[in-house]
């Protein structure tokens, strides 16, 4: 029996795509990839019903489809066989996010640019929520041809591991996160938190030593690696610097003598502030660091220095592996750009 029938069988389950398009978007994906060729047979109706745990209808009305779009072709007596002919239909991306943040949305427009104009891409959010996350998913299912997610803040739970190996692994990449579960089997565009924060912050070491305070300031409001703690962590433990960990900022002032990496723009608008009406100057009395760039922050207050996971590089890379049919495991490893305030 074909592989595309028993994929269909395994994974298309609680989608509110009808059952039938659902079968005829993944045929249709399997014939723009190659692996259905001109003149292969496909199964009977009955034999397909089997296989697909579809009734005789259904699989009925998929092939009516794909034989009305010229995709499939019936000979009397032998069955249905693929025709010569394309749909000609633009390859379908799903792209799931927990928030369209600054990070994000450089991700998401650099994955785009990479992916040609013969590329739709269709941006989805979930809110950090793990029922969110599998509904999205289900809710479109066998719809598209790849399937790019973001797993912020995801948990690694029966559910939710049960909900993305409906994605069959040729289709499905991870960016930024991954889960333990799929660290072989699917392809990823991934940073080490833990390292890379270390690595290159040590690179810039010496512009930490005129501070005697490192301040990492964490946030409820927007998604970061758990293990950014750890790398900041060892790089002041190994130096022997001071450090705190802060719990948000806004009741907060900044303090001369200390250095400040903020994950959330709300922070650091709030230490520029803080720093403004105590007028010390930034770089000189008080240094800050953002995680992550964007248009405003190479001018405001002079120029903030960020530590970035390269989201433009992030995005293209994923591209390319679609374009390419690649599966493969990359890590990408952050920069730091100094500027005025450090």
């Amino acid at each position: 029996m074909i592989k595309t029938f028993r994929d269909f069988a395994q994974a298309k389950q609680d989608s509110k795509t009808p059952k039938y398009q659902q079968l005829v978007n993944t045929l249709l994906v399997d014939i723009e990839k190659g692996n259905l060729q001109t003149g292969e047979r496909l199964p009977s109706i009955n034999e397909a019903s089997e296989e697909c745990y579809l009734s005789r209808d259904t699989v009925e009305r998929a092939y009516s489809e794909l034989h009305r779009l010229g995709v499939i072709t019936s000979i009397f007596r032998k069955g249905y066989f693929i025709s010569g002919k394309s749909a000609k239909t633009k390859t379908k991306i799903f792209f799931l996010v927990g928030k369209i943040t600054e990070n994000n949305k450089d991700i998401f427009n650099a994955f785009v640019n990479a992916a040609g104009k013969d590329v739709t891409v269709d941006i989805f959010t979930y809110n950090y929520k793990s029922e969110n996350f599998r509904d999205t998913i289900n809710n479109h299912l066998g719809n598209y041809h790849y399937y790019v997610i973001m797993p912020h803040l995801i948990d690694e739970t029966d559910e939710n591991i049960k909900c993305l190996k409906k994605i069959s692994s040729e289709r499905l990449i991870f960016l930024e996160q991954s889960m333990k579960a799929f660290e072989n089997s699917t392809a990823h565009v991934l940073s080490n938190s833990e390292y890379e924060i270390s690595s290159v912050m040590q690179q810039h070491i010496k512009h930490f030593k005129k501070y005697k305070t490192l301040n990492l300031v964490l946030t409820e409001e927007e998604y970061f690696d758990a293990e950014l703690i750890t790398g900041f962590r060892n790089f002041c433990e190994s130096n022997n610097f001071n450090f705190q960990v802060l719990d948000g900022f806004q009741e907060e002032e900044v303090e001369a003598g200390n250095v400040y990496l903020t994950i959330d723009d709300i922070d650091l608008v709030a230490a520029i502030k803080s720093a403004q009406n105590q007028d010390l100057e930034l770089g000189k009395d008080v240094g800050l660091i953002s995680l992550n760039d964007s248009c405003y922050k190479e001018i405001l207050a002079g120029g903030i220095s960020i530590i970035s996971s390269k989201p433009a590089e992030i995005g293209k890379m994923a591209a390319d592996m679609i374009k390419g049919e690649k599966r493969q495991q990359v890590q990408v490893p952050m920069e730091m750009i100094l500027r005025k305030s450090l």
